[in-house]
Order: structure tokens, then C-alpha cells, then sequence
């Protein structure tokens, strides 16, 4: 499959509809080229091509991580300047997939190969951004909890983020981060509890 013919399909559905069974079928389709369906998530010109990209990107992230490392190297690196909040629903959701302690091998190789401190500072400045969408705010959460065995500080300031955004958070952000500081606060009794057997 070329570029364009690609990009045809990912525009394909009338007006602003979103096919995702079409997506679907496309994401199974292992001829996509990854390059260019990751570079169409950074089309500022073109909106709903982007944000079909970035929902297909993310399909075949969760769904064949094989074909997801052809791109993981520039994925992270342009990461932060993803500025297409659609677009960062989408990769969070990819980043909850990789961050996770139960990621697949590929991506637990590609973790340790990244500079981390990075991926934690660009996920934490969209995470605090107050133009940042509730739904990729809430995926945010999740990424830094799973990286907050490795960076401590991150518990920290995650729970004093939260707590502000509990103040006057919508219903959904209310749940999220009830939720987050539940794991926050069960994961620092575990984490306490060796040093408290062993003083």
C-alpha cells in the first residue's frame, strides 16, 4: 500500500463519521506503511486525517506491537510535539499500553532503551496543561503512575496535581483521579513496608 492510497482510505468515510470497523479492518492489514501513517498524525492542515491516523496508530499498537517498533524509535521522539489534542488521546493510550508492567516483551525492551525523564516530563506538561482534554488528562495519570516506581517524585507531585483538579473537576476527572490516588496511596504503603520491617 502506498501513501496516498492510505491516506484515501483513512479519509474515506463521509463528512465527519468515523468508521471504525473500516479502521479496524485497515489496522489488520499489515501492508500499511508505519511511516507515513505516523507522519499523518502530525498533519495540521488536515484535522480528521490526523485524528484517524493517530486512532489507527493506536490499533495497531495494542493490536501488533511487531508492527508498532517500525516507528516506536520516531514515535518517542517527536512525541512532544504532538500538539493535536485528539491526536494525544490516542497516543496516551498507546503509552498506558507500553508503560504497563505487563507490556509486551518489544515494549519493555523499548522502554529501558528511552530516555524516560523525557517521555515523564512531555506526559506531565500535557497532564497540566489546562487546555488538556479531561480524556487524555486521564490517561496521563495512568502513564505517570506506571512510571512512578522508577521516578519517586512522581507520586508526589502527581498526588498534589490531582488533588487541584479534584477542587472543580468534571465527573470524569473526579472518578480518574479518585481512583489514581487510591493506587497512589496503596502503592507507598507498599513500597514502605520493607524498610519498616527492616529498620
Amino acid at each position: 500500500m502506498d501513501e496516498q492510497t492510505l491516506k484515501d482510505r483513512l479519509i474515506a468515510s463521509k463528512a465527519n463519521q468515523i468508521r471504525i470497523p473500516d479502521l479496524s479492518a485497515l489496522g489488520e492489514d499489515a501492508r500499511v506503511p508505519m511511516a507515513e501513517l505516523h507522519e499523518f498524525c502530525y498533519d495540521e492542515q488536515n484535522p480528521k486525517l490526523a485524528f484517524r491516523a493517530a486512532w489507527l496508530l493506536e490499533y495497531i499498537a495494542t493490536h501488533h506491537p511487531e508492527r508498532f517498533m517500525k516507528v516506536s524509535d520516531v514515535f518517542m521522539a517527536r512525541l512532544a510535539s504532538q500538539k493535536n489534542p485528539s491526536c494525544q488521546r490516542h497516543f496516551t493510550n498507546i503509552l498506558r499500553h507500553l508503560t504497563h508492567k505487563r507490556a509486551p516483551t518489544p515494549y519493555q525492551g523499548l522502554l529501558r532503551s528511552i530516555n524516560r525523564e523525557q517521555l515523564v516530563e512531555t506526559v506531565f506538561n500535557w497532564f497540566i496543561d489546562p487546555h488538556t482534554p479531561v480524556a487524555v488528562q486521564a490517561n496521563c495519570m495512568d502513564v505517570l503512575l506506571h512510571m512512578s516506581g522508577e521516578f519517586e517524585w512522581i507520586r508526589d507531585e502527581l498526588k498534589l496535581q490531582i488533588e487541584f483538579l479534584l477542587r472543580d473537576g468534571s465527573a470524569a476527572i473526579q472518578s480518574r483521579g479518585k481512583k489514581t490516588l487510591e493506587k497512589l496511596s496503596r502503592g507507598q504503603k507498599r513500597r514502605l513496608t520493607p524498610s519498616e520491617n527492616n529498620p
